[in-house]
């Protein structure tokens, strides 16, 4: 071979060598696709499910792809969302779609990783986000902020309600399910990837109690709390992969546990996080969890960057840490970054 040839494949090959360190094992089919980052309506229902084992309300937002011609009205409430067409057709563009189920933060509620949701529907993703009962803004009930075993068996229960609404049910790739949490939600996800809880004496958790939530749950809730249940096995096989948003909780889950969790898991984090500390948290998980990859956004970027932008309604009275950034800090931009990697990471990932 004489050296214009070789010239001529090192300029077609070294493109594709220089995206290798970058994909993360990413097939090329997935890498090319158009990834909408900036969605103008999706498909949106409300779902009031009940779960009646533990006398449990779960309300219930889906998000999903609609076709182009389908009319949508302008969303309202504190955060910024696109347009939806409420209850209107699923598009038909595809026979199946891959479904992801959403986990919020502590005290917050569906809507407030809703970015992350839309942008999911628009690139053909069926979504489902639930309100925790009892740790949300408008619905806080003391004894649920320090029960947080109860959020992984919201997951597992809505994840069975969808399977079998006649909505949704035929339309769903049940080997195409994935996670998204934010915060506690993301520790949710821990929780149904196979993680246990570390065998803490009961004065140790209670201390991580108090600090974490003691401004909520008085401690004399606190200390009538059984904890054992927290130690239960809440894996749920169902899941494939998952993208978690500055989890929480790095100093309840046991080692082993964490060690054992076999799928993969993209971790998005904050260096400024001072709620979920970085070191204490996300790098963490990122350490103990074999198939785990940590991004971490850099300088003053905090722990509430990856709740959703605030309305002009949202800014009167939300309080200002929720939807204020430093100066340096794009929230839009980092959304979108998110996003992107969250969209090529699943098309990837879901088995």
């Amino acid at each position: 071979m004489n050296k214009k040839h070789l010239k001529w494949i090192c300029y077609f090959i070294a493109p594709w060598i220089l995206l290798i360190p970058f994909s993360g094992g990413l097939n090329v089919g997935s890498y090319f696709k158009t990834i909408i980052l900036q969605p103008q309506k999706t498909g949106i229902v409300t779902f009031h499910y009940y779960d009646q084992s533990r006398n449990r309300p779960i309300t219930t937002e889906v998000w999903y792809p609609v076709d182009k011609e389908i009319p949508a009205q302008a969303s309202t409430g504190f955060w910024l969302r696109c347009d939806e067409a409420r209850e209107a057709p699923l598009s038909n563009k595809t026979d199946k779609y891959p479904l992801v189920v959403i986990s919020h933060g502590s005290g917050a509620d569906r809507y407030t990783v809703a970015w992350l949701a839309e942008v999911l529907a628009a690139n053909g993703y069926i979504v489902a986000a639930m309100d925790h009962f009892g740790n949300t803004w408008n619905n806080k009930i003391p004894e649920y902020y320090a029960r947080p075993w109860e959020r992984p068996m919201d997951i597992s229960f809505v994840l069975d309600r969808i399977l079998e609404s006649s909505q949704f049910r035929d339309r769903i790739d049940i080997d195409k399910i994935g996670f998204a949490g934010y915060s506690l939600g993301g520790s949710t996800g821990i929780w149904i990837a196979g993680a246990k809880a570390a065998d803490h004496n009961l004065d140790y958790l209670k201390s991580h109690c108090v600090k974490d939530i003691g401004d909520i749950v008085p401690m004399s809730t606190i200390e009538n709390i059984d904890f054992n249940p927290a130690k239960g096995s809440f894996l749920d096989e169902r899941f494939s992969a998952m993208v978690l948003m500055a989890p929480a909780l790095g100093w309840f889950f046991d080692e082993k546990s964490l060690a054992s969790i076999g799928i993969p898991i993209f971790i998005f984090a904050a260096e400024s996080d001072e709620v979920a500390p970085l070191e204490n948290n996300a790098k963490i998980f990122a350490q103990k969890i074999s198939r785990a990859s940590l991004k971490v956004f850099k300088g003053k970027a905090n722990h509430y960057i990856f709740l959703n932008r605030a309305t002009a309604v949202g800014k009167r009275f939300l309080d200002s840490k929720y939807c204020t950034d430093p100066e340096s800090i794009d929230r839009k931009k980092i959304h979108e970054d998110v996003a992107k990697n969250a969209v090529v990471f699943f098309n990837d990932k879901l088995r």
